[in-house]
Protein backbone atom coordinates (compact mmCIF):
# COMPACT_ATOMS: atom_id res chain seq x y z
CA UNK A 1 0.00 0.00 0.00
CA UNK A 2 1.32 3.43 -1.17
CA UNK A 3 2.65 5.12 2.24
CA UNK A 4 2.54 9.00 1.17
CA UNK A 5 0.50 10.29 -1.78
CA UNK A 6 2.63 12.07 -4.92
CA UNK A 7 0.87 15.37 -3.47
CA UNK A 8 2.22 14.26 0.25
CA UNK A 9 5.77 13.17 -1.56
CA UNK A 10 6.12 16.93 -2.91
CA UNK A 11 5.54 18.28 0.42
CA UNK A 12 8.53 15.85 1.80
CA UNK A 13 10.86 17.67 -0.36
CA UNK A 14 9.72 20.50 0.36
CA UNK A 15 11.22 19.73 3.94
CA UNK A 16 15.09 19.20 2.11
CA UNK A 17 17.22 21.21 3.35
CA UNK A 18 18.22 24.40 0.65
CA UNK A 19 21.86 25.08 -0.27
CA UNK A 20 23.04 27.04 2.89
CA UNK A 21 23.10 31.04 2.36
CA UNK A 22 26.67 31.40 2.10
CA UNK A 23 26.92 28.99 -0.82
CA UNK A 24 24.28 30.21 -2.88
CA UNK A 25 25.54 33.64 -2.64
CA UNK A 26 29.31 31.98 -3.48
CA UNK A 27 27.81 30.37 -6.82
CA UNK A 28 25.84 33.75 -7.67
CA UNK A 29 29.03 35.99 -7.67
CA UNK A 30 30.59 32.93 -9.81
CA UNK A 31 28.39 32.71 -12.44
CA UNK A 32 28.17 36.97 -12.68
CA UNK A 33 30.30 37.86 -15.39
CA UNK A 34 31.48 40.65 -12.85
CA UNK A 35 32.33 38.40 -10.11
CA UNK A 36 36.28 38.87 -8.43
CA UNK A 37 37.74 37.22 -6.04
CA UNK A 38 37.52 39.73 -3.24
CA UNK A 39 34.05 39.98 -3.47
CA UNK A 40 33.33 35.79 -3.38
CA UNK A 41 36.16 35.45 -0.39
CA UNK A 42 34.18 38.33 1.39
CA UNK A 43 30.71 35.88 1.26
CA UNK A 44 32.51 32.71 1.85
CA UNK A 45 34.58 34.38 4.91
CA UNK A 46 31.00 34.84 5.93
CA UNK A 47 30.97 31.26 6.88
CA UNK A 48 33.25 29.84 9.08
CA UNK A 49 32.65 26.11 8.21
CA UNK A 50 32.53 26.80 4.31
CA UNK A 51 35.76 29.27 5.24
CA UNK A 52 37.31 26.12 6.70
CA UNK A 53 36.76 23.90 4.01
CA UNK A 54 38.02 26.31 1.34
CA UNK A 55 41.40 26.63 2.95
CA UNK A 56 41.45 23.16 3.64
CA UNK A 57 41.03 22.00 0.08
CA UNK A 58 43.62 24.56 -1.06
CA UNK A 59 46.32 23.15 1.31
CA UNK A 60 45.47 19.65 0.45
CA UNK A 61 47.80 17.29 -0.79
CA UNK A 62 45.60 16.78 -4.08
CA UNK A 63 46.37 20.10 -5.33
CA UNK A 64 50.34 20.39 -4.04
CA UNK A 65 50.38 23.65 -3.41
CA UNK A 66 54.70 24.65 -2.57
CA UNK A 67 53.48 27.17 -0.06
CA UNK A 68 50.70 26.96 2.46
CA UNK A 69 47.26 29.26 1.69
CA UNK A 70 46.30 31.34 4.58
CA UNK A 71 43.71 33.69 3.06
CA UNK A 72 40.31 32.24 1.05
CA UNK A 73 40.98 35.08 -1.29
CA UNK A 74 44.57 33.42 -1.94
CA UNK A 75 42.86 30.03 -2.27
CA UNK A 76 40.50 31.87 -4.98
CA UNK A 77 43.39 32.78 -6.70
CA UNK A 78 45.02 29.74 -6.81
CA UNK A 79 42.52 27.28 -7.58
CA UNK A 80 40.31 28.96 -9.95
CA UNK A 81 36.59 30.11 -9.33
CA UNK A 82 35.86 26.87 -12.13
CA UNK A 83 37.05 24.19 -8.77
CA UNK A 84 35.86 26.76 -5.98
CA UNK A 85 32.47 26.08 -7.91
CA UNK A 86 32.11 22.90 -7.73
CA UNK A 87 33.81 22.28 -4.28
CA UNK A 88 31.60 24.83 -2.66
CA UNK A 89 28.59 23.09 -4.74
CA UNK A 90 29.91 19.18 -3.60
CA UNK A 91 30.10 20.34 0.35
CA UNK A 92 26.71 22.08 0.40
CA UNK A 93 24.93 18.93 -0.84
CA UNK A 94 27.51 16.39 1.23
CA UNK A 95 25.10 16.13 4.13
CA UNK A 96 22.24 15.30 2.21
CA UNK A 97 23.50 13.07 -0.02
CA UNK A 98 25.07 11.04 2.98
CA UNK A 99 22.65 9.95 4.70
CA UNK A 100 21.76 6.16 4.70
CA UNK A 101 18.52 5.20 2.49
CA UNK A 102 16.96 1.90 3.88
CA UNK A 103 14.24 1.94 1.23
CA UNK A 104 16.86 1.31 -1.50
CA UNK A 105 18.85 -0.41 0.83
CA UNK A 106 22.13 1.97 0.55
CA UNK A 107 24.03 2.18 3.51
CA UNK A 108 25.81 5.46 5.02
CA UNK A 109 28.05 7.23 2.41
CA UNK A 110 26.91 5.34 -0.55
CA UNK A 111 24.48 7.71 -2.47
CA UNK A 112 26.67 9.99 -1.75
CA UNK A 113 29.68 8.09 -3.69
CA UNK A 114 27.55 6.93 -6.14
CA UNK A 115 26.68 10.75 -6.82
CA UNK A 116 30.08 12.30 -6.69
CA UNK A 117 31.13 9.56 -9.14
CA UNK A 118 28.58 10.26 -11.75
CA UNK A 119 29.75 13.87 -11.19
CA UNK A 120 33.69 13.87 -11.90
CA UNK A 121 31.91 10.66 -15.01
CA UNK A 122 30.37 13.74 -16.78
CA UNK A 123 32.73 16.44 -16.34
CA UNK A 124 35.07 13.86 -17.61
CA UNK A 125 32.97 13.13 -20.62
CA UNK A 126 32.56 16.99 -21.46
CA UNK A 127 35.99 17.15 -21.21
CA UNK A 128 37.32 14.12 -23.39
CA UNK A 129 34.87 15.39 -25.99
CA UNK A 130 34.91 18.95 -26.03
CA UNK A 131 31.32 19.27 -25.33
CA UNK A 132 31.90 22.78 -22.93
CA UNK A 133 28.93 21.69 -20.45
CA UNK A 134 31.88 20.70 -17.94
CA UNK A 135 30.51 22.51 -14.51
CA UNK A 136 26.58 21.59 -15.88
CA UNK A 137 27.43 18.51 -16.27
CA UNK A 138 29.27 18.25 -12.61
CA UNK A 139 26.32 19.28 -10.70
CA UNK A 140 23.48 17.07 -13.09
CA UNK A 141 25.89 14.28 -12.11
CA UNK A 142 25.34 15.21 -8.31
CA UNK A 143 22.60 16.01 -7.99
CA UNK A 144 20.81 13.77 -10.55
CA UNK A 145 19.79 11.20 -7.91
CA UNK A 146 18.49 13.17 -5.44
CA UNK A 147 14.78 12.33 -5.92
CA UNK A 148 15.78 9.28 -3.96
CA UNK A 149 16.03 10.97 -0.46
CA UNK A 150 12.39 11.51 -0.51
CA UNK A 151 11.39 8.28 -2.62
CA UNK A 152 12.95 5.92 -0.53
CA UNK A 153 10.06 6.21 2.30
CA UNK A 154 7.97 4.56 -0.22
CA UNK A 155 9.90 1.38 -0.82
CA UNK A 156 10.31 0.42 2.77
CA UNK A 157 7.07 -1.46 2.99
CA UNK A 158 7.16 -2.10 -1.11
CA UNK A 159 8.11 -5.58 -2.84
CA UNK A 160 9.87 -4.56 -5.76
CA UNK A 161 11.06 -8.17 -6.59
CA UNK A 162 8.00 -10.11 -8.16
CA UNK A 163 8.17 -13.12 -10.60
CA UNK A 164 8.04 -10.56 -13.50
CA UNK A 165 10.03 -7.31 -11.69
CA UNK A 166 12.84 -8.25 -14.28
CA UNK A 167 11.12 -7.57 -17.37
CA UNK A 168 10.96 -3.92 -16.50
CA UNK A 169 13.76 -1.22 -15.26
CA UNK A 170 12.96 -0.14 -11.97
CA UNK A 171 12.14 2.79 -12.84
CA UNK A 172 9.06 1.79 -14.70
CA UNK A 173 8.32 -0.48 -11.58
CA UNK A 174 8.55 2.77 -9.43
CA UNK A 175 5.86 4.20 -12.04
CA UNK A 176 3.52 1.59 -11.72
CA UNK A 177 3.89 0.84 -8.13
CA UNK A 178 3.26 4.67 -6.89
CA UNK A 179 2.63 6.84 -10.24
CA UNK A 180 5.70 8.78 -10.11
CA UNK A 181 9.52 7.97 -10.08
CA UNK A 182 12.91 8.97 -8.27
CA UNK A 183 13.68 11.12 -11.12
CA UNK A 184 10.42 12.97 -11.40
CA UNK A 185 10.35 13.86 -8.02
CA UNK A 186 14.10 14.94 -8.18
CA UNK A 187 13.45 17.03 -11.17
CA UNK A 188 10.84 18.78 -8.97
CA UNK A 189 12.70 18.99 -5.55
CA UNK A 190 15.05 20.74 -8.20
CA UNK A 191 12.59 23.39 -9.60
CA UNK A 192 12.11 24.15 -5.57
CA UNK A 193 15.61 24.70 -5.22
CA UNK A 194 15.70 27.44 -7.75
CA UNK A 195 18.05 25.44 -9.81
CA UNK A 196 18.15 26.21 -13.83
CA UNK A 197 16.30 24.41 -16.17
CA UNK A 198 18.77 22.70 -17.95
CA UNK A 199 19.74 20.67 -14.30
CA UNK A 200 16.02 19.90 -13.81
CA UNK A 201 16.21 18.17 -17.24
CA UNK A 202 19.11 16.56 -16.87
CA UNK A 203 17.59 15.16 -13.22
CA UNK A 204 14.31 14.17 -15.11
CA UNK A 205 15.52 12.51 -18.30
CA UNK A 206 18.66 10.89 -16.85
CA UNK A 207 18.01 7.23 -16.87
CA UNK A 208 15.82 7.64 -20.06
CA UNK A 209 17.92 10.32 -22.46
CA UNK A 210 15.70 9.75 -25.15
CA UNK A 211 12.64 11.35 -23.34
CA UNK A 212 14.90 15.13 -23.39
CA UNK A 213 13.10 17.34 -25.37
CA UNK A 214 15.78 19.72 -24.50
CA UNK A 215 19.84 19.97 -23.37
CA UNK A 216 19.83 16.33 -24.65
CA UNK A 217 23.95 16.17 -24.13
CA UNK A 218 23.86 17.00 -20.80
CA UNK A 219 21.30 14.06 -20.43
CA UNK A 220 23.38 12.29 -22.60
CA UNK A 221 26.53 12.44 -20.22
CA UNK A 222 24.92 12.40 -17.54
CA UNK A 223 23.40 9.21 -18.43
CA UNK A 224 26.46 7.72 -19.28
CA UNK A 225 28.81 8.57 -16.08
CA UNK A 226 25.24 7.57 -14.19
CA UNK A 227 25.40 3.61 -15.68
CA UNK A 228 29.52 3.92 -15.43
CA UNK A 229 28.66 3.89 -11.49
CA UNK A 230 26.54 1.27 -11.72
CA UNK A 231 29.43 -0.89 -13.50
CA UNK A 232 31.69 -0.04 -11.50
CA UNK A 233 29.22 -1.67 -8.61
CA UNK A 234 29.17 1.65 -6.11
CA UNK A 235 25.76 2.65 -4.78
CA UNK A 236 24.27 -0.73 -5.86
CA UNK A 237 21.17 -0.92 -3.60
CA UNK A 238 17.85 -2.91 -4.43
CA UNK A 239 17.81 -1.34 -7.92
CA UNK A 240 21.13 -2.60 -8.85
CA UNK A 241 21.96 -2.77 -12.59
CA UNK A 242 18.47 -2.20 -13.49
CA UNK A 243 18.77 0.91 -15.83
CA UNK A 244 19.71 0.05 -19.25
CA UNK A 245 22.49 1.91 -20.97
CA UNK A 246 21.10 3.80 -23.99
CA UNK A 247 23.24 2.99 -27.03
CA UNK A 248 21.73 6.91 -28.72
CA UNK A 249 23.29 8.24 -25.63
CA UNK A 250 26.85 7.06 -26.44
CA UNK A 251 26.08 7.77 -29.99
CA UNK A 252 25.02 11.31 -29.05
CA UNK A 253 28.00 11.90 -27.75
CA UNK A 254 30.54 10.31 -30.10
CA UNK A 255 31.79 7.75 -27.51
CA UNK A 256 32.37 4.19 -28.24
CA UNK A 257 31.88 1.13 -25.97
CA UNK A 258 36.20 1.58 -25.74
CA UNK A 259 36.15 5.02 -24.38
CA UNK A 260 33.05 4.20 -21.64
CA UNK A 261 35.44 0.90 -20.90
CA UNK A 262 38.03 3.77 -20.22
CA UNK A 263 36.10 6.15 -18.53
CA UNK A 264 34.78 3.61 -15.90
CA UNK A 265 38.89 3.57 -15.14
CA UNK A 266 39.41 7.20 -15.04
CA UNK A 267 36.31 7.80 -12.91
CA UNK A 268 37.73 5.17 -10.43
CA UNK A 269 41.27 6.52 -9.84
CA UNK A 270 39.41 10.26 -9.72
CA UNK A 271 37.03 9.07 -7.20
CA UNK A 272 39.67 7.66 -5.20
CA UNK A 273 41.58 10.85 -5.02
CA UNK A 274 38.44 13.21 -4.37
CA UNK A 275 37.33 10.99 -1.61
CA UNK A 276 40.57 11.60 0.05
CA UNK A 277 40.84 15.45 -0.69
CA UNK A 278 36.65 16.12 0.66
CA UNK A 279 37.48 13.47 3.41
CA UNK A 280 34.33 11.41 3.19
CA UNK A 281 33.57 10.32 6.61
Amino acid sequence: MMKYSIDQLIKQADKLPPIPQAAQKALTIIRSPESSASSLARVIEMDQVLTTQVLRWANSAYYGMENRIATVQQAIVVLGLEIIQELIMTYSFSDRLYKPLPGYELQRGELWQHALGTAIGAKLISKQFHLKIDEDAYFAGLLCDVGKLVFEKLLRDADMNSSDSDQYSFLELERTSFGIDHAMLGAEIARRWLLPDNLVTAIACHHEPQSAENYKTLVAAVHVADVSMMILGVGIGIDGLRYPLEDDALKRIGMTWDDMFRLIERIAEELAKAKEMIAIR
